[in-house]
């Protein structure tokens, strides 16, 4: 089974994300970018996220930053590029997904969110 980050201002979609990858997926939950930033870095030490999902639509710490800063820490912990924890953003803004590439993201899915792409889309990244 999987373990994956998921990273949503709203509860709801935190919800829907965690029934349709109940199957596949143990999940944990992040509200707000500071609360995404420390789940990952405790998750380095303990037991590392197979795949985070991350909003981009967030108050405070967007979830550009977000993504920034983890591939920052993973930088940092001589992680190279495209070696790090697989990032898959998911937007109801399809424009606002080409700049999360250039922030290293590795995926992106549109919202409203199709259950057989997103699970598609995971484990064509945990195939790697």
């Amino acid at each position: 089974m999987y373990r994956i980050l998921i990273v949503d201002d709203n509860f709801e979609n935190r919800q829907l994300l965690a029934e349709i990858l109940r199957e596949i997926a143990e999940c944990d939950f992040a509200a707000n970018g500071l609360e995404a930033v420390n789940a990952y870095n405790l998750s380095i030490k303990k037991n590392p996220y197979n795949l985070i999902l991350l909003d981009i639509e967030m108050p405070g710490i967007n979830g550009l930053e977000i993504l920034k800063k983890i591939r920052e820490s993973e930088k940092t912990a001589g992680i190279r590029l495209g070696e790090g924890v697989p990032i898959i953003i998911v937007t109801a803004y399809e424009k606002r997904f080409l700049e999360a590439f250039n922030y290293g993201c590795d995926d992106y899915v549109l919202k409203p969110i199709d259950p057989d792409i997103l699970v598609k889309k995971i484990e064509q990244k945990m195939r790697i």
